[in-house]
Order: C-alpha cells, then structure tokens, then sequence
C-alpha cells in the first residue's frame, strides 16, 4: 500500500489558476497591496501579523473577527513556502506549538498575566498558493493542512464540522470554562468569486473563533452586561454585511414573517428595544439565517470548482443556519458555544500544562518596528531599502485600522 502524500507532494501537485489569470478577474486592490507585504523578501513575521490584522478589521465582513484583530485578540500562526518542504511531522509540530500558546495566553487573561485572543488564525502563504486553481489539487492541500492541524470532527447534521477548544478562568471564584467552536477555512480563490466573504490574502487560511470566550471575558475581565444581545447583534450584522457579488450573496438575514414570526416562533424577540437596532437588522428574523455554504463547515467541497458563479446544485438548496445557540438557554449549543462548560483544572493541565511548567507565555502581537541591536552588524543598503519599501507598505494598509471611536461603537 502506498503512503499518503506529504504536504510537499500536494504542494507541488498546484495547478495555476486560469480564470485569475485574465486581466478582469485579478485580484482585488486590497489583496494586492497585502500580497506586496506577505510575499516581499524582507517582510517579517510581525510585518505580515499586521498588515493582516489590518485588513481583517475593514476588508472581512465578520466582526467578531474584526474586533479581535483591532484589540490583538487574535493569535497568529504563518506557515511559508519554506514550511511546505518540511516534513509532515516538523508543520504539525510548528502548529502544534502556536496552538498551545494561544491556549495558554487565553486561560487566565489578567493584565499582569497575558492578553487574551478569542481566536487562531493559521495562514499558508506563497505566490503558488494565491495563484492555484480551486481545484481537487487545492482541496487535497487544504485538507492535508487541516489534518496537521489535528483538530477533531463529528458529523452533524449539517455535515462533517472540525473543532477546536479554549479555556478560560473565572477570576471571581477560580472555576474553569471549556468553549467548543467551529473551525473555518479561507482562501485567495474566493476572491471575486460567489464565495468573496471567504476569501484571504496570500494563500489559505483556517480560523477558529471562540464567541463564547468572547463573551465571558468581557463579562468576568471588562465587567461588560447584557452580552447575549450584543453577541446576537453582532452575528447579525456579520451576516447582514455578506458581500453582493455579481452572483449574489452566498449568505443572507431572513425577514420575519407576517406579524413579526421569526421561523422559530416559539422564541420571543431577545432584543430589550428592538427600535433601536440598525436599519438592516430591522424585521430581520432572530432565529435562522440562510446561506448557499454553511458556516459551520470547514474544507467545503462547494468551493473547488474554477466557475466564479455557483453551479446550481449549491443555489438549489439552502441552509437554515442558527441564530438562536447565541441566546436560547435551552439550545443543545448555548452550553458548550456560549456559556462554556465546567472543566476541572486537572484536566486542563493535562492538555496545556500547568502555569509551573511553562517557560514563556505569549502577549499580544510583536510591534512592527525593528530596533538595531548591540552588537548587530551594518546591513546593506539593499536590506535598508528592503526594509523600507515594506515600512511604506505597511503604513499603506493601516488606513484599515479600525478607529477607537469605531471600536467602542462596535463594542457596545
């Protein structure tokens, strides 16, 4: 029997992409200035957090994900061209490695302690990798990355759904909470195409974000109330914010029914003052919101085909997705989505360790800026100038940066 090919292998197996290959399909002007910082040859890893931080915050319609960028609540984990010739086990273990700091850093978040990031980001980059077709190639890559992640699965009944889990401390008493979420997967392809929400600089992406952990840190560490509307509020604006390609959108809000039925009517309105929401998410149903790919799916076999538009298997069918696990108490996914489920410190210390036993704990992102050290020799004036072309680019995408007044409004 033959053995599974390595990452090296599918990575050379990449075809280009001929659709982006035409002058009309070329990538966004966003995601060429990114692509400018990811792939310049003197770009750091901190250059490439940034510049990717930034655009999250002003060209990604999530919020959640949006906000973590802007506040350094997201973790970052960069895998290279030079990554995808190691061998198998060397790419899990650098995973592995970022997954475990990202644990650690979220677990008891106190200002003298660590910052928190709700979320992991782990992106592949290259300029084969942007450029590859959508094709099994691609799928079989991506799929190949995701199993060196090592995150778990089960079959639901949407599909097949990869988790991933994250921690965090209640500091008034001391106790535990275990967040279950949903991992998902981005890449350069969808740019421009019906899956553009989708899309990423620089290759591909999966995420995990924790909403739960989101919100019980703002709870227990900002002393923030009322977080169950403004988890609620906040995903319906996400949804509400899906891109109007030339195919349509790939997800959307549901209008109420006559006499303000939302689909699941047994739940009332969760909203105090439903008047004071915004004009999109006016008559909009609390309950379920429809889409042609399902959020909670990861690798979805939907999105490797060339075609920019979505064949008709995908539009003749529509998913029904939730809304209401963010709020409903009595939802099977409120517990382990939102509210978090008692863990024991022994079993967590089994997973990430005890605090005894760690050598460092990761704060938020590395600043950008390169200080010369003692002892560090001349550079170049090609070094100087490389350095420099990337300062100026990065400077060119902090007109992404949300503002602090943008921030707070978001935040509320």
């Amino acid at each position: 029997m033959s053995a599974l090919p390595s990452l090296t292998d599918l990575y050379r197996r990449l075809k280009e992409d001929s659709w982006r290959k035409k002058r009309k399909n070329a990538f966004s002007k966003d995601m060429k200035l990114v692509h400018e910082v990811l792939f310049h040859p003197f770009a750091t890893e901190s250059d490439r957090q940034t510049v990717i931080a930034m655009w999250l915050q002003r060209q990604q319609p999530c919020l959640f994900g949006g906000i973590a960028a802007a506040k350094d609540w997201m973790h970052y984990c960069f895998l290279t061209e030079d990554d995808f010739y190691l061998s198998d086990q060397k790419i899990a273990e650098r995973i592995q490695e970022e997954l475990l700091a990202w644990k650690r850093r979220s677990i008891q978040p106190r200002n003298e302690f660590s910052q928190p990031a709700h979320g992991f980001l782990l992106m592949a980059i290259s300029p084969r990798l942007a450029l590859a077709a959508p094709d099994e190639n691609l799928k079989a890559f991506a799929e190949k990355i995701r199993d060196l992640w090592g995150c778990s699965s089960s079959l639901e009944a949407s599909g097949t759904t990869h988790w991933e889990t994250l921690f965090l401390e209640n500091p008034a008493d001391g106790s535990f909470r275990e967040f279950t979420f949903s991992v998902d997967f981005f890449a350069s392809q969808g740019d421009r195409r019906w899956w553009h929400d989708h899309r990423v600089p620089g290759g591909i992406a999966f995420t995990a974000n924790s909403v739960g952990h989101m919100r019980r840190y703002r709870e227990w560490y900002l002393a923030l109330n009322q977080q169950d509307e403004w988890v609620l509020k906040i995903a319906m604006e996400t949804i509400g914010k899906a891109a109007e390609t030339p195919y349509g959108r790939a997800t959307w809000l549901k209008p109420l029914a006559k006499g303000g039925r939302p689909i699941v009517d047994r739940l009332t309105c969760p909203f105090t003052d439903p008047t004071k929401l915004k004009d999109q998410l006016q008559n909009k149903d609390w309950t379920r919101y429809g889409g042609y790919l399902h959020t909670d799916h990861s690798v979805r076999p939907e999105f490797f085909h060339e075609d920019p538009k979505p064949a008709a298997e995908i539009t003749s069918t529509e998913y029904l997705q939730d809304f209401a696990y963010l709020y409903d108490t009595g939802s099977k996914d409120y517990v382990r989505f939102i509210l978090g489920s008692p863990i024991a410190s022994e079993e967590i210390s089994k997973l990430i360790g005890t605090p005894e036993s760690w050598v460092k704990i990761r704060g938020s992102r590395v600043s950008p800026a390169r200080v010369k050290r003692s002892g560090e020799k001349t550079k170049s004036a090609a070094a100087v100038q490389g350095e420099n072309e990337v300062k100026l680019l990065v400077q060119k995408c902090s007109r992404w940066s949300l503002k602090p007044d943008e921030i707070a409004t978001t935040s509320e």
